[in-house]
């Protein structure tokens, strides 16, 4: 099975765009949001641009089963922290998005959640989206696979095919150590947005920057091509 993690492409003319992201990193669904933004505007301005979505774990030690989410956010930010949290709940209504943190029970392990973007190839983008919307704004529960094939099948991948992924060792192993990689390389906190392109090399923004900002480095690197 094919791993789709990085864009490649000869075409120069092509901003390639590399979206280092968690699925339960509410700032990354932000970002996402902040993104898609951007692509409409680069769309209307005949840009064209490859954007691929690359895995990092916030928690790679997670137990596979999870654990209670009141209690991994009670030890990440202690009680006292529980409500400046939130503020990420105000910023994605900003950006339209329905989040409600209230619905998470379970922090999960997300491994299986990259494979399912990685297995999804060209539709990554859309296995990325659905993923954010069950998590962030129905409370899904990701370390349920019965789960985790319904999110697939909305997102337009067939059932036998998810499960192959799921199952794939060599998939769960390159996904797991491009994720390992990440922390490697020095990234402590996602979203981190890579853009490159031949005539420039490469460049990144970290965080939700805003969609004014994604927008201005996708010019910046199609003008410099």
């Amino acid at each position: 099975m094919r791993i789709a993690m990085t864009a490649e492409t000869s075409d120069r003319s092509v901003v390639n765009i590399e979206v280092v992201h968690d699925i339960v990193c509410p700032w990354c669904y932000v970002g996402h949001a902040q993104l898609k933004q951007a692509l409409k505007k680069a769309h209307a301005a005949s840009i064209p641009v490859s954007v691929s979505w690359s895995p990092y774990m916030l928690n790679p030690a997670m137990q596979q089963q999870g654990i209670p989410r009141h209690d991994y956010l009670v030890a990440k930010f202690g009680e006292g922290g529980l409500d400046r949290y939130k503020r990420v709940e105000h910023a994605a209504r900003a950006e339209g998005l329905p989040m409600d943190l209230d619905l998470i029970a379970v922090q999960p392990n997300t491994l299986d959640a990259h494979i399912l973007i990685a297995a999804a190839g060209d539709q990554a983008s859309r296995m990325t989206e659905r993923l954010f919307e069950a998590f962030f704004c129905e409370g899904g529960d990701l370390t349920q696979r019965e789960q985790l094939l319904e999110i697939a099948k909305a997102a337009g991948m067939e059932k036998l095919y998810a499960v192959g992924a799921l199952e794939d060792g060599l998939l769960r192993k390159r996904v797991r150590h491009k994720a390992e990689d990440w922390l490697t390389f020095g990234i402590q906190g996602v979203p981190a947005f890579r853009f490159v392109s031949d005539a420039t090399g490469e460049f990144w923004l970290h965080g939700a920057v805003g969609s004014v900002a994604l927008f201005h480095a996708i010019t910046q690197t199609y003008g410099n091509v």
